[in-house]
């Protein structure tokens, strides 16, 4: 019995694992999108500040859409570059309004960067910046959240121990000792049937 019940615990604490890992993985996959550039608000510099996750060093995988479109013009010149601190490029494009705007994806370590984008009169830019912030962890996350169930599992398994051992060295209480007849005192008081003196045994010889 106690056999079976272990492994459905070893059972349940596997299924726990695989389920947390299962959602953090889910998470780490999640995209935060930033928009860069839109029809209405558009600038030919802008910055964008990667901040470190957790303290991570690591690079975020990153992915930047770029659309042009012009309702006015048939072809212009466009472009547009990434660049960490202004000064070394990590991609550039330049182009046509009727060429096909590569999509740029790679990782972004943490630090400032400088998305410049050029167009000729009359043209609109789409621009949004992808980031996947938890995919910098997604490792170290499986690892601590493993660990975590795995020393959660052991804590429980420690205090239903102690627990058991706490009950069998605890004394069993002795009811109380219950006897059949209790011993009623009286209190002294005087003799109901009165003294008389004719019912001494000794008497006065009949003469």
């Amino acid at each position: 019995m106690n056999d079976r019940r272990s492994m459905q615990n070893t059972l349940l604490w596997v299924v726990a694992v695989v389920l947390i890992n299962a959602l953090w993985l889910n998470v780490a996959n999640q995209s935060a999108p930033n928009e860069i550039n839109t029809v209405n608000q558009f600038q030919t510099y802008r910055e964008v500040e990667i901040s470190a996750v957790f303290g991570s060093s690591s690079p975020i995988p990153a992915e930047l859409n770029t659309e042009f479109e012009s309702l006015s013009v048939d072809n212009a010149n466009v472009s547009f570059s990434i660049k960490k601190d202004n000064q070394s490029e990590v991609f550039s494009w330049t182009g046509t309004l009727n060429d096909e705007t590569p999509v740029w994806s790679g990782e972004l370590t943490p630090g400032t960067y400088t998305i410049e984008t050029v167009v000729d009169q009359g043209v609109d830019v789409e621009q949004r910046l992808n980031l996947k912030p938890f995919a910098a962890v997604q490792t170290a996350g499986h690892v601590v959240l493993t660990l975590l169930l795995v020393v959660l599992a052991w804590g429980e398994q420690g205090v239903r121990a102690l627990i058991a051992r706490r009950s069998q060295r605890e004394p069993e209480k002795q009811a109380p000792e219950k006897t059949p007849f209790k011993t009623k005192q009286f209190a002294p008081e005087e003799d109901p049937i009165a003294w008389d003196e004719s019912d001494s045994p000794w008497r006065d010889p009949i003469r």
